[in-house]
């Protein structure tokens, strides 16, 4: 009998009457674990764990990212972050937040960051350093801003239109960083 399921170090696979240990298993006190992340299978006596060979990407340097907006102050604003690549299906990666500075909007003076990115927003940046104290993104470039921006008042999605983000639900307007725009 064949039995398949995804398991995560430390799952129950089977019992040692059913199987005997395989690749990346072992056992305690006559029960089966999977040793490794992978797909389960109990086959011919034997439990065994299949290692998929996708390596987890690690955020670097110039990577493109979108980044779900969760917080802002005055001069910065983080957002949870996931690759263009992983969101294509190219890739898979770890879920990480990164910053987004108030000098890293556009080549000019923004007074307040919460006037270009809200709580909300998904925007496409550039992750532009790695330092100890986090990964810092950009959206300075003309092929990054935002992707998908809600209104504030009733979080419905926004559209575009002359220049100005407009929501069609309660009529609310605002001026944003429109990707193409410095």
């Amino acid at each position: 009998m064949d039995k398949k399921k995804l398991v995560l170090p430390g799952d129950y696979i089977s019992s040692a009457e059913e199987a005997e240990a395989g690749q990346n298993t072992y056992m305690d006190e006559d029960n089966i674990f999977s040793a490794t992340m992978g797909e389960s299978s109990v086959e011919g006596g034997t439990a065994s764990v299949k290692v998929r060979q996708e390596n987890l990407v690690t955020p670097y340097v110039g990577m493109q990212v979108y980044a779900l907006i969760i917080k802002t102050s005055l001069n910065k604003a983080i957002g949870v972050c996931m690759p263009v690549k992983e969101a294509e299906g190219e890739i898979r990666s770890i879920e990480f937040e990164g910053v987004l500075s108030v000098t890293e909007i556009r080549k000019g003076y923004v007074k307040d960051i919460r006037d270009e990115v809200k709580i909300g927003d998904i925007i496409k940046a550039k992750i532009n350093k790695i330092s100890p104290t986090g990964i810092e993104l950009t959206i300075i470039w003309p092929e990054y801003g935002l992707v998908s921006v809600f209104c504030p008042r009733c979080r419905t999605k926004m559209d575009l239109k002359d220049r100005l983000f407009i929501c069609g639900q309660c009529g609310w307007k605002e001026k944003r960083k429109i990707p193409g725009k410095r």
